[in-house]
């Protein structure tokens, strides 16, 4: 009766167990189980989202560059008479404001296209022609060089000094080629010898010439 008796406790006790593992798994699925969402809710979630601030379309345009024609130089810009792409702003308050420039008109564009295509050419031919010069002086000296005679002291020293406008005057007369004795460089001469001159033709153009300096035979006491 003892044995029955423990035995009847234990079973019990078992049963006591699963039931409250039991209520337990229950209370679990209970909440793991979905809900249907409130009417509320279900509006928050399907109305689309929409930006705080409002997007803007596209950039705003920038001002059109406005042709000005210059009547002063403008550092960084350009040089009095010729045309700048310019934004209105920095033309009206600023170039024309200070009598620097004024707004180009169709008729100014197409008088300064004009003269620039005029000025062009014609820099063109003097480049042309100042290569041709170079050419026929490049045969005349370019063998035997420039000769010039000069009178020389006891010492071998020269009576004086060779200068630009001696070489200048030799070329003319030689191969009638004018040039300014600004555009022609040489050393300090002071004895005979072989010196390099330096002709300056044309911004663009130059050539060296070989000046040969040589006794004069006739002396002048």
């Amino acid at each position: 009766q003892a044995r029955l008796s423990s035995s009847r406790g234990h079973i019990e006790h078992m049963i006591h167990r699963l039931s409250a593992f039991a209520l337990c798994c229950l209370a679990y699925a209970l909440l793991l189980e979905p809900r249907p969402l409130q009417p509320a809710a279900r509006a928050a979630i399907a109305a689309p989202v929409r930006s705080p601030v409002p997007l803007m379309k596209g950039k705003a345009k920038a001002a059109k560059a406005v042709k000005v024609l210059l009547t002063g130089d403008v550092k960084g810009l350009g040089k009095a008479g010729e045309l700048v792409d310019v934004k209105p702003a920095y033309a009206e308050n600023f170039l024309v404001s200070k009598g620097l420039g004024n707004i180009a008109s169709k008729e100014v564009i197409a008088r300064v296209a004009e003269e620039a295509a005029a000025a062009a050419a014609a820099a063109a031919e003097a480049k042309k022609a100042a290569v041709e010069c170079k050419a026929s002086l490049a045969q005349t000296f370019g063998k035997n060089g420039l000769f010039i005679e000069c009178q020389v002291g006891p010492n071998g020293k020269l009576h004086g000094s060779v200068t630009a406008q001696d070489v200048a005057s030799l070329i003319d007369q030689r191969a009638n080629v004018k040039l300014d004795k600004q555009n022609i460089a040489l050393p300090s001469i002071s004895e005979l010898g072989t010196y390099s001159a330096d002709l300056k033709l044309h911004p663009e153009v130059s050539m060296k010439v070989d000046l040969v300096v040589k006794k004069n035979p006739i002396t002048i006491s």
